[in-house]
This record gives C-alpha cells, structure tokens and sequence, in this order.
C-alpha cells in the first residue's frame, strides 16, 4: 500500500506539471508568435516481485515475471511549430512567416530566433524586436544583389541615398500611333521627304506655321528635368500605292545647347526621315537622318541615323545639360544595324524614292504604328527618363526584401531579411519573450531567401498569432484535472486502507 501512495503523488506532481502547461498555452492565447505546448508522461520503473518462471500456488508459471509499477514521471514538454494564423499589423516592419523558418534577432553577444515580427526602426535608424534586439538582414547593392554579410539591419532615413531616387535621362523613347496624314500641307518641289526640315525656323514662334499633325513626347534630360520633344508630320509623294509620311523630331530651339545651332534656324532639329505604309495602313519600312557640324539646314549635313539594336538613335543636347543619345521607336525595328541602299547625305535623296534608305528585314510588335482613315492620335508612348524622386513609401516583399518606393515610381531594395531554419525545430531551446537558442539537438543552422525552397515566404505589414488551440486546451485541462482528481482519491483511499490495517492490530 504504501508503494501505491508513491504511484500516488507521482500522478499528483506529473498532473500538476500537466496542468501548468495548459496554463502557460492559455495565458499565451494572444502571444504574437507563441508556439502551442504539450507535456508527455512516461511511466516509472517497475518493481519486480517475482521472478520470472516461478511458480504460483495453482502451479503456473509467470513468463517475464510479476512487476509493480512505481508511478509516472513528466516524460517531455514538445513545441508544436504549426502555423498559427494572420492578423493586419499596423506598420510594414510589422512581419510574419508563411511555412518554416525563424527571424534571427541579436543583442550584439548572443543570437536568437524568433517568429514574431513585431519590429520597429529606433531613431538610429536600426530595426529591433520588441524587446530591443537588432534584427539580422543581409544589405543589398544598387543592382539589388547582396552586398555584403549577415548583419543588424540599419537604414538611415536621413541619407539622401535612401530618401531620393537620383534623376535617370531618357535613353529609349517608343511612341505609337495612327497618321491618317493625307494632307501635303508643306511641300518641297526639290527636296519632298524633306519639306518639314526645309521649312523650319528656329527663330520662329512656332517654328513651323503649317503642317498636318504634331505629336509632343516627353522626355527628361540628364538633371531630370521634363522635356517636350514634337513630332511633325506630313505627307510626301508615293509609289505602287504605298504612302509616304515624312516626318522631323525637334526640341525647344531656346534649349538646344549645340553650337552650330545658336540663333540659327536649324536649332531645335534633331531628326527627320520618312514612313511607308502599305495601302491597307500597315507601316512598312521607314529611314531616319541626324544631323551632324554645319548648318542645321543643309542637308548634305544630314546622314541615316545610327542604328543600335534596330532602332534610329538622336542625340539631345539641352543647354546646360550632358549630351543625352535617344534610341526612338516609332513603330519599326531593323533586323540589322546597316540601313539598306543608305546614300552619303539627305541631299543625295532628291525627289526619288528609290534613294531614301530602308531598314533589313523590319518587324512590329502587336500594337504599331498605322495608317488608318480616322483620327490622327498617341496609341502608346514609353520612355525610360524620371526626374528625382522622393521617399514615399517602403514596404517588405515576399522574398525579404526592404523596398523604397519613390514619387518618380522608382524602387530601391535596401535590405534583405533572410530566413534561417533548422534540421530538428524541437532542439531549440525556449528562452522567453518570444525567443529561442539553438542547441546541438537542433542541428546546424541554413539561411536562405524567403519563399524560396525550404524557406518561408515574409508577409509584410501582417503578423502571426499564437497557434494555441482553445478547444484542445479546455479538453486537456478537464483531462488534466480529472486525472488529478484520481490520483488524489487514491492516495486518500489508500489512507483509508493503511488507516484501516492499523486499527486492526490495535483490536
């Protein structure tokens, strides 16, 4: 009996160690991060009162022999490392992980790991936990590559380097449209693919006073100051039912910086050429000329424009500014860089066809530019400039990342929050306030981009809850109490008996 009474308190002790981890899960139900608990029994050695293979009274034989249990011991107490769910945090370094993986946090002599990502920047600009420790990330370069090794995330929001996006000049224009151009409003008898050009005065307002269609372009220069290019358009002479749209690309004749352009009345001309369409509006094959020193007007100072990667170039060049070269698409690009039947100089071109150069083997995507019987119009424009732009925004991707997002819609990748796992989670040891240590029970620590293989993906601006289940903890507690409650009645029972034997000695 009395050996029952130790089995007895045995049971009392294991329950009650039972009983707090329920507690310390319930008391955790709205810990950010908070990993549920589950204690484990083991049942202790046993006392061997008869050997095995000895006889009893009615002549059997007991095959292992005849043991007492002497109780129950607390075996272990497990993590459970499910998932818990999401809930909106109230700031971007509010984070949370999607799948496995920990945040590894630092006071500056110890490492931790975490997965609650409940950060904040400090006025030195370094991100910290909740309790205080740095977060770890791996800074990124401009081309939005690692830069450097694991360290404490520090970004100063009063660099310029962080709170600008420096100004990029335009170095690709692309602009689509319908001409219904029919009209040749401005014409030539000697020179008709280029009667725009001729007609031009820079020292005039406007420089040119008649022409069928205009389309202005926006560009920006290399301060990122907002430019406005004009193209004008106007019919030319055709042949074999195709036709012809000649065209000239100029700038603010007051902001060209070249020299020979200085009060001339060439100063704003940066490009002319042609367009052929076929007679159902589909744009064939054109040329493009630029001008080089001389007079802007003479055109035996125009050669075909250079070709990179099958699109025309021309150069800018806005006073005050660096010399900026444009590649400009305008609905064709070349299959080669070497124009086709290319004459020595605009002059050369004349009044025949035959003589304006041609692209190789040219091809459009599936908008181009057309020649349709409606509305002269833009169907599309893009450029590759933005002016300086402005901090307005930064938020964390999927991968990690710390994104910069700019007034100019630029974006910058600052940091990368990498996620760090492990071979054996249950290895880790609790050290409170969310955290854990590794252990060699835990095996050896990998890092690696979030959402990649293995690793959980970073959800930004969102935080995880605890994973603590309340219906399984209310039916572990009622379990847990009801075997309290047992193991009570039997040491009180077994009292009882004890009590009992006593008394008959004493009769």
């Amino acid at each position: 009996m009395m050996q029952g009474l130790y089995s007895g308190v045995s049971g009392l002790k294991a329950h009650s160690a039972g009983m707090s981890t329920v507690a310390q899960n319930l008391a955790n139900v709205s810990t950010i991060g908070y990993k549920q608990q589950s204690t484990l029994f083991d049942d202790m050695m046993y006392q061997t009162v008869r050997a095995a293979g000895a006889s009893t009274q009615a002549g059997d034989t007991l095959p292992v022999g005849h043991q007492v249990g002497m109780g129950v011991c607390l075996s272990s107490t497990r993590t459970l490392f499910t998932e818990g769910s999401y809930e909106q945090g109230n700031a971007f370094t509010d984070m949370a992980i999607s799948g496995k993986g920990f945040f590894q946090v630092s006071d500056g002599e110890n490492v931790y790991y975490t997965r609650a990502g409940n950060f904040r920047f400090d006025a030195d600009g370094t991100l910290r936990s909740a309790d205080g420790k740095s977060v770890t990330g791996i800074p990124l370069g401009e081309d939005g590559q690692p830069s450097g090794d694991l360290s404490p995330i520090e970004i100063d929001f009063s660099d310029e380097g962080v709170t600008q996006s420096p100004p990029k000049a335009t170095t690709s224009l692309t602009a689509l449209m319908n001409l219904n151009v029919t009209n040749d409003s401005v014409s030539d008898l000697e020179n008709p693919y280029f009667s725009l050009l001729k007609a031009w005065n820079g020292q005039q307002n406007p420089p040119l006073t008649a022409t069928d269609y205009k389309q202005p372009l926006r560009v920006y220069d290399s301060e990122g100051t907002a430019r406005d290019l004009t193209v004008y358009f106007d019919a030319a002479p055709g042949a074999n039912g195709q036709k012809v749209v000649e065209f000239v690309v100029s700038m603010d004749p007051s902001a060209d910086g070249r020299a020979n352009a200085q009060g001339s009345e060439g100063a704003g001309l940066v490009m002319a050429g042609t367009m052929t369409f076929s007679s159902s509006g589909e744009l064939t094959n054109m040329s493009a000329f630029t001008p080089g020193g001389g007079d802007l007007k003479d055109l035996n100072n125009w050669t075909a424009a250079p070709l990179v990667n099958g699109v025309p170039q021309l150069t800018l060049s806005f006073a005050g500014r660096e010399p900026q070269t444009v590649a400009l698409n305008l609905g064709l690009t070349a299959g080669s860089d070497a124009w086709q039947n290319m004459p020595a100089s605009a002059a050369e071109v004349g009044t025949v066809i035959s003589s304006l150069p041609g692209m190789t083997s040219p091809s459009h995507g599936t908008q181009q530019t057309s020649n349709l019987p409606v509305t002269s119009s833009l169907i599309s424009s893009k450029q590759d400039g933005y002016p300086t732009g402005e901090l307005s925004d930064v938020q964390v991707a999927e991968n990690g990342d710390i994104i910069a997002t700019y007034s100019n819609g630029e974006t910058k990748a600052l940091y990368r929050i990498p996620v760090f796992r492990f071979t054996s989670e249950d290895g880790l040891r609790h050290e409170g306030n969310n955290l854990y240590t590794a252990t060699e029970e835990a095996g050896a620590v990998e890092y690696g981009e979030a959402g990649t293989e293995n690793y959980g993906s970073i959800l930004g601006g969102y935080l995880e809850t605890s994973n603590v289940d309340m219906s399984r903890e209310m039916t572990n507690m009622i379990i847990t109490q009801r075997g309290f409650q047992s193991n009570s009645k039997t040491i009180t029972t077994l009292d009882s008996m004890i009590q009992k034997a006593l008394e008959l000695k004493r009769n």
